[in-house]
């Protein structure tokens, strides 16, 4: 029972979970466009760029804090894992980075510069100095717009996507995305709140991030039967995405301040791999 947890511990707090997470939603998009899955080297960049992102941040935060989430006490208590993750996922991210188009680079370097912002440089010209993080409200829309360019522009770099394709599945991803985050800052009310940052849940209160959030994906769910009214998109790829919505929008309900952190880690973030599966079903064997 030890090793199993010991193993699951590592695949959650290494960040390779989020990982797979991010390439479940390039899956996504790929079998809305092409309707088949191809795992190339865009895939690969996703994978390995999202595990170095995460695991930066928690192992940067876990130095000069004492240790209050699960990710940062696993950084500490295996500090040269957490290394050798952070060094191995940095060296597999830059190989895959020279391999992608010229485009494509360009788009990430300068996602790469915002994300920096975000969580490792202060921004210039600031007094005390501060970070993206650091403002809570922009913090939300900030990852929702990463996670969006990370897992539709560049997976789908080598495929024609119509204009008003393309825009929809920025905004697909970009609400659902969105809502995650506005959740997922509940479990971290207590230091945003010693931090002084201002985010949806302290201004709002617990019960109104929910309803926000969840009114978010609801709003998604009526953006997808529009897209499928108006433009190009099947039957049972719209079913598939809003059923995974439905679903998504129970399990944010039971969220509370002292729920586990392993109900976000496992359970939220693993609508994403729910919502590729769903997606696979209706591609593959309803379609």
């Amino acid at each position: 029972m030890k090793q199993l947890r010991a193993a699951l511990d590592f695949i959650l707090y290494s960040n390779i979970f989020i990982g797979v997470c991010a390439v479940a939603l390039t899956f996504t998009n790929q079998l809305t466009v092409e309707g088949d899955i191809q795992f190339d080297v865009s895939c690969w960049f996703v994978l390995f760029a999202t595990i170095f992102t995460y695991s930066y941040l928690k192992f940067h935060n876990s130095e000069n804090t004492i240790p209050s989430t699960g990710h940062r006490y696993w950084a500490v208590k295996y500090i040269q894992l957490a290394k050798n993750v952070l060094l191995l996922s940095l060296l597999v991210t830059v190989c895959f980075f020279f391999q992608l188009k010229m485009k494509t680079e360009i788009i990430l370097a300068v996602l790469a510069a915002f994300t920096a912002l975000y969580g490792f440089v202060d921004i210039p010209f600031t007094s005390p100095k501060r970070k993206l993080r650091d403002f809570g409200l922009l913090k939300i829309f900030f990852v929702a717009v990463v996670w969006s360019v990370t897992t539709v522009i560049v997976p789908l770099r080598n495929s024609f996507v119509e204009p008003s394709m393309l825009v929809f599945l920025l905004l697909r991803r970009f609400l659902f995305v969105l809502a995650l985050t506005m959740v997922f800052e509940i479990k971290d009310m207590k230091n945003d709140e010693e931090y002084g940052l201002k985010t949806l849940p302290l201004i709002f209160g617990v019960s109104n991030t929910k309803l926000i959030a969840q009114l978010t994906l609801f709003a998604l769910i009526l953006i997808n039967l529009v897209q499928y009214f108006f433009f190009d998109i099947s039957l049972m790829n719209m079913l598939a995405v809003n059923l995974s919505l439905l679903i998504s929008i129970f399990c944010i309900q039971p969220l509370r301040e002292e729920t586990s952190e392993l109900w976000y880690y496992f359970v939220l973030d693993g609508m994403m791999i729910l919502q590729f599966v769903f997606v696979y079903i209706a591609a593959k064997y309803l379609g």
